[in-house]
Protein backbone atom coordinates (compact mmCIF):
# COMPACT_ATOMS: atom_id res chain seq x y z
CA UNK A 1 0.00 0.00 0.00
CA UNK A 2 1.59 3.32 -0.82
CA UNK A 3 2.28 5.92 1.93
CA UNK A 4 0.35 9.34 1.36
CA UNK A 5 2.88 12.14 1.14
CA UNK A 6 0.52 13.40 4.42
CA UNK A 7 1.70 10.59 6.01
CA UNK A 8 5.45 11.03 5.60
CA UNK A 9 5.38 14.91 6.25
CA UNK A 10 4.00 13.60 9.83
CA UNK A 11 6.18 11.06 10.32
CA UNK A 12 9.47 13.68 9.03
CA UNK A 13 7.88 16.11 11.78
CA UNK A 14 7.45 13.26 14.71
CA UNK A 15 11.48 12.67 13.66
CA UNK A 16 12.74 16.02 13.24
CA UNK A 17 11.05 17.04 17.03
CA UNK A 18 12.37 13.55 18.40
CA UNK A 19 15.66 15.04 17.03
CA UNK A 20 15.39 18.22 18.22
CA UNK A 21 14.83 16.81 21.71
CA UNK A 22 17.42 14.66 21.94
CA UNK A 23 19.92 17.40 20.88
CA UNK A 24 18.64 19.69 23.89
CA UNK A 25 18.95 16.55 25.89
CA UNK A 26 22.45 16.36 25.09
CA UNK A 27 23.25 20.50 25.76
CA UNK A 28 21.49 19.97 28.94
CA UNK A 29 23.81 17.49 30.21
CA UNK A 30 27.11 19.10 28.51
CA UNK A 31 25.80 22.96 30.50
CA UNK A 32 25.45 20.55 33.61
CA UNK A 33 27.91 17.83 33.06
CA UNK A 34 25.52 15.72 34.69
CA UNK A 35 23.15 12.77 32.23
CA UNK A 36 20.88 11.42 35.25
CA UNK A 37 19.83 14.55 37.14
CA UNK A 38 15.92 12.56 37.36
CA UNK A 39 14.39 9.42 37.30
CA UNK A 40 13.51 9.52 33.62
CA UNK A 41 17.03 9.87 32.81
CA UNK A 42 18.03 6.59 34.35
CA UNK A 43 16.00 4.80 36.57
CA UNK A 44 18.43 2.38 37.27
CA UNK A 45 21.29 4.81 37.86
CA UNK A 46 19.48 7.17 39.74
CA UNK A 47 18.08 4.78 41.93
CA UNK A 48 22.19 3.34 42.83
CA UNK A 49 23.26 7.14 43.03
CA UNK A 50 20.82 8.07 45.31
CA UNK A 51 21.78 5.19 47.71
CA UNK A 52 25.59 6.19 47.25
CA UNK A 53 24.34 9.82 47.59
CA UNK A 54 23.28 9.06 51.42
CA UNK A 55 25.98 7.30 52.31
CA UNK A 56 28.73 9.58 50.92
CA UNK A 57 26.38 12.45 52.85
CA UNK A 58 26.95 10.30 56.20
CA UNK A 59 30.78 10.08 55.32
CA UNK A 60 30.79 13.53 54.69
CA UNK A 61 29.28 14.00 58.42
CA UNK A 62 31.75 11.79 59.35
CA UNK A 63 34.92 13.39 58.27
CA UNK A 64 33.21 16.66 59.63
CA UNK A 65 32.84 15.64 63.39
CA UNK A 66 35.91 13.59 63.19
CA UNK A 67 38.16 17.02 62.50
CA UNK A 68 35.79 18.69 64.98
CA UNK A 69 36.94 15.69 67.86
CA UNK A 70 40.96 15.71 66.35
CA UNK A 71 40.93 19.73 67.30
CA UNK A 72 39.60 18.79 71.08
CA UNK A 73 42.06 16.02 71.42
CA UNK A 74 44.65 18.21 70.58
CA UNK A 75 43.69 20.85 72.66
CA UNK A 76 43.05 18.49 75.70
CA UNK A 77 46.77 16.90 74.89
CA UNK A 78 48.73 20.37 74.69
CA UNK A 79 46.95 21.21 77.86
CA UNK A 80 48.37 18.34 79.72
CA UNK A 81 51.65 18.51 78.26
CA UNK A 82 51.72 22.32 79.87
CA UNK A 83 50.62 20.38 83.16
CA UNK A 84 53.80 17.86 83.06
CA UNK A 85 56.12 20.86 81.90
CA UNK A 86 54.54 22.93 85.10
CA UNK A 87 55.23 19.50 87.19
CA UNK A 88 58.85 19.42 86.07
CA UNK A 89 59.41 23.14 87.50
CA UNK A 90 57.53 22.19 90.32
CA UNK A 91 59.99 18.65 91.10
CA UNK A 92 62.96 21.13 90.46
CA UNK A 93 61.26 23.98 93.12
CA UNK A 94 60.65 20.97 95.73
CA UNK A 95 64.05 19.75 95.10
CA UNK A 96 66.01 22.71 95.73
CA UNK A 97 63.77 23.86 98.73
CA UNK A 98 63.97 20.69 100.24
CA UNK A 99 67.93 21.57 100.50
CA UNK A 100 68.85 22.71 103.99
CA UNK A 101 71.05 25.57 102.66
CA UNK A 102 67.53 27.49 101.41
CA UNK A 103 66.59 30.06 103.83
CA UNK A 104 62.77 30.61 105.25
CA UNK A 105 62.58 33.81 103.02
CA UNK A 106 63.91 31.96 99.57
CA UNK A 107 60.93 29.41 100.37
CA UNK A 108 58.57 31.64 100.83
CA UNK A 109 59.37 33.19 97.24
CA UNK A 110 59.37 29.79 96.19
CA UNK A 111 55.70 29.88 97.28
CA UNK A 112 54.91 32.64 95.07
CA UNK A 113 56.18 31.07 92.03
CA UNK A 114 54.72 27.50 93.05
CA UNK A 115 51.09 29.05 93.57
CA UNK A 116 51.44 30.36 90.16
CA UNK A 117 52.05 27.05 88.78
CA UNK A 118 48.97 25.66 90.75
CA UNK A 119 46.87 27.98 88.98
CA UNK A 120 48.11 27.04 85.46
CA UNK A 121 47.15 23.98 86.16
CA UNK A 122 44.16 24.50 87.35
CA UNK A 123 43.35 26.82 84.15
CA UNK A 124 44.39 23.68 82.21
CA UNK A 125 41.63 21.51 83.89
CA UNK A 126 39.42 24.65 83.04
CA UNK A 127 40.10 24.36 79.27
CA UNK A 128 37.85 24.51 76.24
CA UNK A 129 36.87 23.37 72.84
CA UNK A 130 34.30 25.66 71.36
CA UNK A 131 32.42 26.21 74.54
CA UNK A 132 32.35 22.78 76.08
CA UNK A 133 35.18 21.85 78.69
CA UNK A 134 36.98 18.63 78.11
CA UNK A 135 38.16 17.50 81.32
CA UNK A 136 34.28 17.89 83.51
CA UNK A 137 34.23 14.18 82.68
CA UNK A 138 30.19 14.36 81.24
CA UNK A 139 29.70 17.54 82.30
CA UNK A 140 30.96 20.29 79.80
CA UNK A 141 28.32 23.39 80.05
CA UNK A 142 30.60 24.86 83.18
CA UNK A 143 34.08 24.89 84.46
CA UNK A 144 35.11 21.77 86.29
CA UNK A 145 37.34 23.59 88.61
CA UNK A 146 37.38 26.57 90.77
CA UNK A 147 40.03 28.66 91.92
CA UNK A 148 41.24 26.53 94.71
CA UNK A 149 41.07 23.31 92.48
CA UNK A 150 37.66 21.62 93.97
CA UNK A 151 36.38 19.38 91.30
CA UNK A 152 33.13 19.92 89.89
CA UNK A 153 32.60 17.73 87.07
CA UNK A 154 31.60 13.93 87.37
CA UNK A 155 33.82 10.94 86.84
CA UNK A 156 31.84 9.95 83.47
CA UNK A 157 33.53 10.80 79.80
CA UNK A 158 31.41 11.56 76.55
CA UNK A 159 32.08 10.02 73.04
CA UNK A 160 31.54 11.15 69.36
CA UNK A 161 29.63 9.02 67.34
CA UNK A 162 30.45 7.93 63.81
CA UNK A 163 27.90 6.47 61.42
CA UNK A 164 29.79 2.66 61.27
CA UNK A 165 29.48 2.48 65.44
CA UNK A 166 33.30 4.04 65.94
CA UNK A 167 33.01 5.62 69.33
CA UNK A 168 36.23 8.13 70.49
CA UNK A 169 36.10 9.43 73.66
CA UNK A 170 36.01 13.46 73.47
CA UNK A 171 36.10 14.47 77.32
CA UNK A 172 37.47 13.06 80.27
CA UNK A 173 37.37 12.66 84.19
CA UNK A 174 39.45 15.99 85.49
CA UNK A 175 39.83 14.29 88.96
CA UNK A 176 40.94 10.73 86.99
CA UNK A 177 43.84 13.23 85.84
CA UNK A 178 44.47 16.46 87.54
CA UNK A 179 42.83 15.43 91.15
CA UNK A 180 41.94 18.20 93.56
CA UNK A 181 42.78 20.82 96.28
CA UNK A 182 43.69 17.28 98.19
CA UNK A 183 44.85 15.03 95.58
CA UNK A 184 46.64 14.41 92.57
CA UNK A 185 48.37 17.31 90.42
CA UNK A 186 46.57 19.87 92.11
CA UNK A 187 46.72 18.33 95.75
CA UNK A 188 50.13 17.83 95.11
CA UNK A 189 50.93 21.69 94.24
CA UNK A 190 49.02 22.59 97.02
CA UNK A 191 50.56 20.51 99.59
CA UNK A 192 54.56 22.39 98.18
CA UNK A 193 53.09 25.74 98.00
CA UNK A 194 51.81 25.28 102.02
CA UNK A 195 55.20 23.78 102.65
CA UNK A 196 57.30 26.09 101.14
CA UNK A 197 55.01 28.95 103.04
CA UNK A 198 55.70 27.59 106.37
CA UNK A 199 59.35 27.30 105.68
CA UNK A 200 58.56 23.32 106.05
CA UNK A 201 61.54 21.16 104.68
CA UNK A 202 60.75 17.79 105.86
CA UNK A 203 57.16 18.71 104.57
CA UNK A 204 58.69 19.85 101.29
CA UNK A 205 61.02 16.85 100.60
CA UNK A 206 57.48 14.67 101.36
CA UNK A 207 56.01 16.12 98.07
CA UNK A 208 58.69 14.85 95.67
CA UNK A 209 56.58 11.70 96.09
CA UNK A 210 53.33 12.95 95.16
CA UNK A 211 54.88 15.16 92.63
CA UNK A 212 56.48 12.21 90.76
CA UNK A 213 52.90 10.79 91.01
CA UNK A 214 51.01 13.43 89.52
CA UNK A 215 53.54 13.25 86.76
CA UNK A 216 52.95 9.82 86.13
CA UNK A 217 49.17 10.19 86.05
CA UNK A 218 48.98 13.09 83.42
CA UNK A 219 51.71 10.82 81.47
CA UNK A 220 48.81 8.02 81.56
CA UNK A 221 46.11 10.18 80.72
CA UNK A 222 48.01 11.81 77.58
CA UNK A 223 48.80 7.99 76.91
CA UNK A 224 44.95 7.52 76.48
CA UNK A 225 44.68 10.71 74.57
CA UNK A 226 47.27 9.61 72.10
CA UNK A 227 45.42 6.41 71.62
CA UNK A 228 42.17 7.82 70.65
CA UNK A 229 44.12 10.40 68.49
CA UNK A 230 45.74 7.25 66.62
CA UNK A 231 41.95 5.73 66.44
CA UNK A 232 40.16 8.82 65.02
CA UNK A 233 43.36 9.43 62.24
CA UNK A 234 42.50 6.02 61.09
CA UNK A 235 39.12 6.48 60.91
CA UNK A 236 39.82 9.97 59.29
CA UNK A 237 42.00 7.87 56.63
CA UNK A 238 39.13 5.22 55.82
CA UNK A 239 36.29 7.88 55.86
CA UNK A 240 38.17 10.04 53.53
CA UNK A 241 39.28 6.85 51.12
CA UNK A 242 35.77 5.45 51.01
CA UNK A 243 34.66 9.33 50.52
CA UNK A 244 36.63 9.36 47.36
CA UNK A 245 35.26 6.23 45.92
CA UNK A 246 31.44 7.04 46.59
CA UNK A 247 32.44 10.30 44.87
CA UNK A 248 33.71 8.30 42.28
CA UNK A 249 31.07 5.85 41.73
CA UNK A 250 28.35 8.49 41.97
CA UNK A 251 29.68 10.30 39.16
CA UNK A 252 29.99 7.12 37.15
CA UNK A 253 26.50 6.51 37.62
CA UNK A 254 25.42 10.15 36.59
CA UNK A 255 28.08 12.19 34.53
CA UNK A 256 28.14 13.12 30.98
CA UNK A 257 31.16 11.00 28.91
CA UNK A 258 31.89 14.50 27.65
CA UNK A 259 33.69 13.39 24.58
CA UNK A 260 30.99 10.75 23.87
CA UNK A 261 28.23 13.71 24.03
CA UNK A 262 29.84 16.32 21.81
CA UNK A 263 30.04 13.15 19.39
CA UNK A 264 26.03 12.47 19.71
CA UNK A 265 24.99 16.19 19.41
CA UNK A 266 27.37 16.48 16.02
CA UNK A 267 25.83 13.46 14.82
CA UNK A 268 22.22 14.43 16.05
CA UNK A 269 22.69 18.35 14.44
CA UNK A 270 23.38 16.67 11.16
CA UNK A 271 20.26 14.21 11.25
CA UNK A 272 18.64 17.27 11.98
CA UNK A 273 20.11 19.39 9.27
CA UNK A 274 18.84 16.08 6.63
CA UNK A 275 15.98 15.75 8.38
CA UNK A 276 15.14 19.84 7.73
CA UNK A 277 16.51 19.14 4.46
CA UNK A 278 13.94 16.68 3.49
CA UNK A 279 11.00 18.64 5.31
CA UNK A 280 12.16 21.33 2.81
CA UNK A 281 11.46 19.01 -0.08
CA UNK A 282 7.75 18.42 0.90
CA UNK A 283 6.92 21.29 1.16
CA UNK A 284 7.59 21.66 -2.84
CA UNK A 285 5.27 19.09 -3.08
CA UNK A 286 1.51 20.07 -4.72
CA UNK A 287 -1.13 20.19 -1.87
CA UNK A 288 -3.24 17.95 -3.71
CA UNK A 289 -0.40 15.54 -3.55
CA UNK A 290 -0.65 16.16 0.35
CA UNK A 291 -4.34 15.30 0.77
CA UNK A 292 -4.91 12.21 -1.60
Amino acid sequence: MPISDLSLFNSMAYALDQTTGHIQDIQQSLATGKQVIEPSDNLVNYGQAQLLGARASAVANDINTGQQVQGVLTTADNALAEVGNWLNSAMAVATEAADGSVSTAQMTTLAGQVQSMLQQVIGAGDTEYSGSYMFGGSQTATPPFDANGNYAGDNGSNFATFSDGTKIQNTFDGSAILGDANNGVIGALTALRNALQAGDKVATAATLSQIQAATQSVATARGNIGVNEQALSNFLTNANTESTTLQTSISNLTDVDVAQAALDQQQALLQEQALISMASGLGKIPLVNILT
